[in-house]
């Protein structure tokens, strides 16, 4: 990287980071100027004051000024000055450029109401200050301040008692001013090496501060003496002379040069990029790197951190990243699309010639694994059947370590062990915690993840842990059995996602938006829509295919692909959202729709993730509706199958663990009599043989035997053992069926006394 492109990564560091300030000279207001119509230069106006006050012999700016006002009075003073700066300027495409790039602050010495008119006509979310007063009353956190005045609250800065004065008539304006110096990256545009105010700006930092962060002057001409003067002041020259024209065009070369300039700090350099196969890959990994942290991804924080980009799900039911070329989007970004096709080529490259793929590209494959993306297109057929053509991961990754996910799915809570200091561990210590209902110390665990967060600045991961604590913190509040709980935490707080997102730098909240409008529900909500239309459509098709007509273009791959990956980010990063109801709604949806869309098939399977679902996150009064057809006598009765596959992880793992916890637990509302419940239903519509039918009526002996049972578990039992012996005619062995009964009325005899 060169020092003027290092210089111009700071620039952009500043403005991610909300600490960019760019200070706008009367070099900006010429960008308003048309072929009919030019602004005065700041000679023309001394020129003109010197004739009127008939004087040769003095060059002093500010002590014209003041001889003028002396001489004529404030108010033809005032008025002389306005005639130069009508209010009729239109904004130019430099000026919006400027707003734009979104600094925290924009400093001008101007006079004219440009920047004001630019904000009202283009909406731009600023306050203007241009008096003290204004600054007290400003609310908003990006600021125009007009640190000389206006005409508006007749306090310009221009005659020589002004400057003398300044502090005196604007201290509070003067003290903001000197803070954003000490503590901001600044950028002069619009001002030459002589400017007056420029020097002005200098003499104040001079004074102020020693250690500070860094200024830049854009400069057209270069002159060494000025440069190195400006140099010994802090101040680093950019000449933009060598900088292309921009598309847009300006009656002077300065101003189109400027924009040029500015497009590359608002666009992140991201032409520049196409031409160089490093700061592609640098900028790709980019893109991702603040998504690392978590363990595992949505496809849609993906699709957000890239852009100009969609999934292509294959018979794996995995999804295969495209990146946009000619297809026409809302995003639609050509520069973007440039950068995207030259990564692709890098990746040709690799698949056609076998080469190992550099450390940061690997990187780019470990990240994107972590939402279960398969491989990335990189060519489609020209001719039928046009297939996408794709480089795969798994060629060149080991085998991802799915350990952490395969125990949430086996409701396995048994490692209680955990690092004080991994964020990750924490985390998933807090939750396996609250899953066993250890609610207060799941409560202490994740706070001391919120607090390694912030020491660490995983900030994806803070809040996903504020969000487990909020949780947490709702459950002791309201926990209806034990009244201390609820008085000990009665005025503990929680806490504020939303403040908090938005108080990090711009460049982190648009990173981590899809995580917190997860963590916030919004996109949850969101997401339980889309689904919802999804299902309608569904449920459409199935009346179409069930009254004799066709329907084209399932795409069950891209349901279960995306129900996968929203259990799998959940799951692997451990959040507590199996309460919320729009969570619930999706799991839902998505089961019928899979059921929707197997209506033509002999026989109906659920994959491993949905039959998690139905257990985990769907109430068992609405898994009973959606399992109906398959024991009411309809014909859809004795269709459901489990492979044998999923049956044993679903009676040897699952439905065992399940019980364990209910057997277990101590709480006063069991939350695994429900999954005992759905377990059962599901394991009631399927056909099993006789000696996996007995390994499940021996897990239903040892509830019978040892539970605290409610009389929803009975009937969950006998609705079982009804179905099973009227779909399949499957008959419990009476031995077995004799102990149940024996140990039922001990149980009952037990209670009584």
């Amino acid at each position: 990287m060169n020092i003027d492109n290092k210089h111009i990564q700071n620039i952009i560091n500043a403005k991610n980071n909300n600490s960019l300030a760019i200070f706008v000279g009367a070099g900006i207001s010429k960008s308003s100027e048309t072929e009919s119509f030019k602004l005065p230069d700041w000679s023309d106006l001394i020129k003109d004051l010197k004739i009127e006050l008939d004087i040769q012999d003095e060059f002093d700016f500010l002590k014209i000024a003041q001889l003028y006002y002396l001489e004529f009075g404030e108010f033809i003073y005032n008025k002389k000055l306005k005639e130069y700066f009508p209010d009729y300027i239109k904004p130019s495409e430099l000026h919006k450029l400027i707003f734009r790039i979104n600094p925290h602050v924009i400093v001008t010495t101007n006079w004219d109401n440009i920047l004001e008119r630019t904000i009202e006509e283009n909406a731009f979310i600023y306050d203007t200050i241009s008096s003290d007063t204004d600054l007290i009353r400003s609310s908003l956190q990006n600021k125009v301040i007009k640190m000389h005045g206006d005409f508006t609250n007749n306090n310009i800065v221009f005659k020589e008692d002004d400057y003398i004065n300044y502090q005196l008539n604007f201290p509070l304006l003067e003290n903001y001013l000197k803070s954003i110096l000490s503590t901001h990256t600044i950028l002069f545009i619009g001002y030459s090496y002589n400017d007056f105010n420029l020097k002005q700006i200098l003499q104040w930092i001079q004074k102020h501060s020693e250690v500070r962060p860094p200024m830049y002057l854009t400069t057209f001409h270069q002159n060494d003496t000025s440069k190195k003067y400006l140099e010994n002041h802090g101040v680093t020259s950019l000449n933009i002379a060598n900088e292309p024209i921009s598309l847009i065009k300006f009656a002077s070369d300065y101003s189109c040069k400027t924009y040029s300039f500015l497009d590359r700090i608002k666009n992140h350099n991201e032409r520049s990029v196409v031409k160089s196969e490093s700061l592609t890959l640098d900028f790709i990994l980019n893109k991702l790197k603040i998504l690392n942290s978590l363990e595992g991804l949505l496809l849609d924080q993906i699709q957000t951190a890239f852009s100009n980009c969609g999934f292509l799900f294959d018979e794996d039911e995995q999804p295969i990243l495209k990146f946009y070329k000619g297809e026409l989007t809302g995003d639609y970004d050509q520069t973007r699309r440039n950068i995207y096709q030259n990564f692709i080529s890098i990746l040709q490259l690799i698949d056609e010639k076998e080469k190992k793929p550099s450390a940061r590209l690997i990187d780019i494959f470990k990240i994107l694994s972590k939402g279960n993306v398969k491989g990335i297109v990189l060519r489609k057929e020209e001719k039928a059947p046009y297939r996408e053509w794709y480089i795969e991961f798994s060629k060149y990754l080991a085998k991802p370590n799915s350990d952490r996910k395969e125990k949430h799915l086996n409701f396995d809570y048994s490692n209680l062990n955990t690092s004080n200091n991994d964020v990750i561990d924490l985390i998933e210590y807090s939750f396996n915690l609250q899953q066993i209902g250890q609610l207060e110390e799941s409560f202490y665990v994740v706070e001391e993840a919120i607090s390694l967060c912030l020491k660490q600045r995983i900030y994806p991961l803070l809040f996903v842990a504020m969000y487990n604590r909020n949780s947490l913190l709702w459950k002791l509040k309201y926990f209806f059995g034990k009244k201390e709980m609820r008085e000990k935490y009665r005025e503990v707080e929680e806490y504020n996602l939303k403040e908090r997102f938005y108080n990090l730098p711009q460049e982190l909240r648009v990173a981590i938006e899809p995580i917190y409008n997860f963590v916030d529900e919004s996109s949850i909500i969101s997401y339980a829509y889309r689904i919802a239309e999804d299902l309608k459509k569904t449920e459409d098709s199935k009346r179409t295919i069930e009254s004799g007509g066709m329907v084209f273009g399932s795409e069950v791959k891209k349901y279960a692909s995306r129900h996968n990956n929203l259990i799998d980010f959940v799951l692997r990063n451990t959040i507590m959202v199996e309460s919320i109801s729009a969570f619930k709604s999706i799991n839902r949806h998505f089961v019928v729709i899979s059921l929707h869309r197997q209506v033509q098939q002999p026989e109906v399977i659920l994959t491993k993730t949905e039959l998690f679902a139905c257990i985990k996150y769907i109430e068992f009064k609405d898994l009973k509706v959606i399992f109906n057809d398959f024991y009411n006598g309809s014909d859809r009765s004795g269709k459901f199958r489990i492979t044998k596959k999923e049956r044993e992880w679903l009676v040897n793992n699952v439905f065992r663990n399940i019980v364990k916890l209910f057997l277990s637990s101590q709480e006063i509302f069991n939350k695994y009599d429900g999954y005992i419940q759905n377990t059962l239903l599901i394991l009631s519509v399927a056909k099993h043989s006789k000696k996996q039918f007995k390994a499940i009526v021996k897990i239903i002996a040892k509830i019978i035997a040892e539970g605290n049972n409610t009389f929803s578990i009975f009937k969950s039992i006998n609705l079982f053992l009804g179905i099973q012996y009227n779909l399949y005619k499957s008959e419990i062995d009476p031995t077995i069926l004799l102990e149940m009964i024996e140990n039922l009325i001990k149980r009952l005899i037990t209670k009584k006394n």
